[in-house]
């Protein structure tokens, strides 16, 4: 027993098993342990060696590890009825991935400060999940961080100073009501999903997120507005902030900032999509220099009496959707140049497109819709 290195069990159909809670004890050179459609029961808590490295056990049961340091790096349960980490989390340094994906039961992650090279954080679907320790916002390896659909989520580290995360998802977290504070610059992060959160805004500190290429803060009811220093996320490509009802005003850039190092608009922004909101207003697209290859632009069902004269001076049209705008005196363009291109559609709906060269698709649904 002493020489097994590695137990790999991927049965074709379920299949029922018990175990000693020793069974495991004197197999001290055991570095791998997968087990797959396997069910085992036992009578207390199973002991793995401390020199395992890989743990792959869906439908884990209570496990532990002996005292003294761990040479585990990967650990995945998936399926599992565990309710929480293996063990005391003590000592779990050479820890690099964590994923309970679908653990129904895990209702808390506790302190893994002494996870100090944990890379990947996946929690997706753990619905009873209530509490990540704030330990978590500190690791400084954390490159993957996945708690989407995590429907309890209420308590989160209040701040991230994880440097070198790339990838952040609070996706479909019904009752996370704040989203952490950027308190250092993140060079590495590209990706933030807020989607159907129940965040009421984002931290002035978003500035810090210098590399984030999309955000992603759709069907967030409870949102209301964006800190005006979000104009200042330069490689920002793709911004999301459809179907939320209570979002009543995009901010406008920062002309007044007496910084002269201080690169404010979206330089890099393509898509826009701010469908299905409570907006009035289209204030932010009066420059159209602060946003300067913006190609696509959602702002169906929304409440615009009108749009900006400027918006003729976008250049690199390639949808424009103005659909459906609850206003009964529809959304009005102005343009004083003369046409290059003219097309006139049902009814009352005209649609004027000078200087609209790149244009390929404009999407206008509502007839009472008129561009001048």
């Amino acid at each position: 027993m002493d020489a097994v290195k590695a137990i790999v069990l991927n049965l074709a159909t379920p299949k029922e098993m018990t175990i000693s809670p020793c069974a495991f004890k004197k197999m001290k050179r055991l570095r791998m342990l997968i087990l797959h459609k396997v069910h085992i029961s036992s009578q207390g808590p199973v002991r793995v060696p401390n020199a395992l490295r890989w743990l792959e056990w869906p439908n884990a049961l209570h496990l532990e590890f002996g005292p003294g340091p761990k040479k585990l790096a990967r650990l995945r349960f998936q399926n599992s009825h565990i309710k929480q980490l293996v063990g005391n989390c003590q000592n779990f340094i050479s820890l690099k991935s964590i994923e309970f994906r679908d653990c129904k039961s895990l209702a808390s992650i506790p302190d893994i400060s002494s996870a100090p090279l944990l890379e990947s954080l996946d929690l997706f679907s753990c619905k009873s999940l209530v509490e990540v320790h704030q330990s978590v916002g500190d690791l400084d390896k954390l490159k993957h961080l996945n708690i989407s659909s995590c429907s309890n989520l209420r308590i989160f580290p209040n701040t991230l100073k994880t440097k070198s995360l790339q990838w952040l998802d609070f996706s479909g977290c019904s009752k996370l009501e704040k989203c952490p504070d950027i308190l250092e610059k993140m060079e590495h992060l590209i990706y933030i999903f807020l989607k159907g959160t129940a965040i009421k805004e984002l931290p002035a500190s978003i500035e810090n997120l210098v590399s984030i290429e999309q955000i992603d803060l759709g069907c967030c009811n409870n949102l209301t507005r964006l800190p005006s220093s979000i104009h200042k996320l330069k490689n920002l490509k793709s911004l999301v902030v459809s179907y939320c009802s209570n979002f009543v005003m995009f901010p406008k850039n920062l002309e007044d900032s007496i910084d002269p190092d201080d690169d404010l608009g979206f330089p890099s922004l393509r898509w826009l999509d701010l469908s299905h909101c409570n907006l009035s207003k289209a204030e932010f697209l009066e420059n159209a220099s602060s946003c300067p290859i913006l190609t696509c632009l959602n702002l169906t069902n929304n409440k615009f009496t009108h749009l900006p004269t400027c918006i003729n001076k976008y250049d690199y049209w390639k949808d424009l959707f103005v659909y459906s705008c609850k206003q009964s005196k529809g959304v009005i363009v102005a343009d004083a140049s003369s046409p290059k291109v003219s097309l006139s559609l049902s009814l009352s709906l005209s649609l004027s497109l000078s200087h609209f060269e790149c244009l390929i698709r404009v999407h206008l649904y509502d007839r009472k819709l008129r561009f001048l």
